[in-house]
């Protein structure tokens, strides 16, 4: 279909079609690609543009070719400004906003998630001290002391559970919501939230494993006489 290509045309009385090229997206991912037309300038037909877009073969020492093309540009129209700009910069500042967002989501999540693993590390230090008694007689009645970790893992397993289930189908929906201000975007994939979940998981298992070993080691005898 026409609609599906970019024409490029050469100027004159008539414009002429000269060839076909394949859709390209010289703006942001937020637009569509919309039909357009290259226009192959010369002197009696300038149109008023006003910039050029040259592309330089990768690897090219670039303080020469600015050279060379400050030179062609004084030899066609002396006086004219030369200014370049590169378009992965220009492609960067249109996401500026994202890179941003990007930057604070990166941020508030790793302070969220340290707050959360120093408030996990603080609950079961509380919990295994006022268990103490509890423990100790657990383990003269013959609990070992994996029994005793796996019993505080399960508790927190179910609570991290819990909030999965409602956080997941809340981050999906404000993400899904976020990426339709994109006319191309990627899909939300489920694996992400899962794989979330499972790291979670485990730095919640290690920190209370880690804190919890002391407790369900120690002599039994010593725990009960505790008061």
């Amino acid at each position: 279909m026409i609609s599906d290509f970019l024409l490029v045309t050469k100027p004159g009385i008539n414009d002429e079609i000269i060839g076909f090229i394949p859709d390209i997206t010289i703006t942001s991912l937020r637009k569509n690609v919309e039909p357009m037309a290259f226009m192959l300038m010369n002197d009696n037909h300038s149109r008023g543009y006003n910039y050029a877009y040259i592309r330089v073969k990768g690897g090219s020492n670039m303080d020469e070719t600015f050279q060379y093309i400050r030179a062609t540009l004084d030899r066609l129209s002396p006086g004219y400004p030369f200014n370049v700009h590169f378009y992965d910069e220009i492609v960067s500042d249109s996401y500026q906003s994202e890179n941003h967002l990007m930057s604070l989501i990166f941020w508030f999540s790793f302070v969220a998630v340290l707050i959360s693993m120093v408030g996990v590390f603080g609950l079961v230090v509380f919990e295994s001290e006022y268990k103490r008694k509890e423990i100790g007689i657990r383990k003269v009645l013959g609990s070992t002391t994996q029994q005793i970790l796996l019993m505080f893992n399960k508790r927190y397993a179910k609570i991290l559970a819990v909030c999965f289930i409602i956080a997941a189908p809340i981050a999906w929906y404000v993400v899904s919501l976020w990426l339709e201000n994109f006319a191309y975007r990627t899909p939300v994939y489920w694996w992400v939230f899962i794989l979330s979940f499972l790291m979670i998981t485990t730095i919640t298992i290690a920190t209370v494993t880690f804190q919890s070993w002391r407790i369900a080691s120690a002599n039994p005898v010593d725990s009960i006489k505790t008061e």
